[in-house]
């Protein structure tokens, strides 16, 4: 009896360990894609050589980008970029290093900022007379420091820094998108900026002092005399509110959880072990 015992306690405990790590780390990311028509120059006399002598090339490119649903102003997030096919195309068949640059229009409540992500160079084979296909590929994208709320990243150029070895020459390909209001490629959520006046509550001490004696009755004291600078404890306490939380305190919360499931399946193993090894004494 103590095998199927013993076998069963091991085979929950796995599956809680299994969901405790899913659920602490299950990525949250959102993605779109955004059709665009590019123009692609090549007023380049070296460029325009290699092209087949054309001055550019206008045609219609998707951008899909893929990347985590949160993020906060000032700081980065990286994303998944794919290109798609370009409307630029070589002329010949061959082998080249290719490092793409895609930047965004990020637009959110009250601005606007030019977002650059830059890919790594790659090797890529080309088809002749066939669009350059740059695989997808990740990059680091600073978010704007004053943005709050929803920021949309709508595809503004696309360059291509193109390194052919026979010849030995290096090409520059510059692209823009040519829609007047083109869609979002990705969409991410910055936490709302914050209320809570610092300050309004230092630059005035009447404000501070009519805070605290207002919005807590029952201990004026003790949060005026403690706190003449900040008005956020006289605040929260008066209107019994909570601390607004963002992306970071979601993800812990998860994590807390799935750890807490992964004790649970641990503490069941070694529960079952006992009453097995028990049994057998007996």
């Amino acid at each position: 009896m103590g095998r199927p015992i013993k076998r069963t306690a091991g085979g929950l405990a796995a599956l809680a360990v299994m969901a405790g790590a899913m659920m602490s780390f299950a990525p949250q990311a959102g993605a779109a894609t955004s059709n665009t028509t590019l123009k692609c120059d090549f007023s380049d006399p070296t460029v325009k050589a290699a092209m087949g002598g054309k001055d550019s090339v206008t045609g219609p490119q998707a951008f899909t980008v893929t990347g985590p649903a949160e993020g906060t102003a000032g700081s980065s997030i990286k994303l998944n970029i794919d290109p798609g096919v370009s409307p630029a195309s070589s002329p010949l068949g061959t082998t080249v290093k290719i490092t793409p640059t895609v930047t965004f229009t990020a637009k959110y409540e009250g601005g606007s900022a030019v977002l650059t992500a830059v890919g790594a160079t790659l090797d890529l084979p080309l088809t002749a007379n066939a669009g350059i296909d740059v695989p997808s590929f990740a990059a680091n994208v600073a978010l704007p420091a004053k943005a709050a709320g929803k920021v949309d990243l709508l595809p503004k150029t696309f360059a291509l820094k193109i390194d052919v070895a026979d010849p030995k020459l290096t090409l520059n390909v510059p692209c823009t998108v040519t829609d007047a209001s083109p869609q979002p490629a990705f969409s991410v959520t910055l936490p709302a900026a914050s209320t809570t006046g610092g300050s309004t509550s230092s630059g005035s001490t009447s404000s501070g002092s009519t805070s605290s004696g207002s919005t807590s009755s029952g201990s004026t004291s003790s949060s005026s005399t403690s706190s003449t600078g900040t008005s956020t404890s006289g605040t929260t306490a008066g209107n019994d509110s909570l601390a607004k939380t963002g992306p970071m305190d979601d993800a812990l919360s998860m994590g807390l959880l799935g750890g807490t499931v992964g004790l649970l399946g641990v503490g069941g193993v070694l529960l079952a072990t006992r009453r097995v090894r028990s049994s057998r004494n007996a």
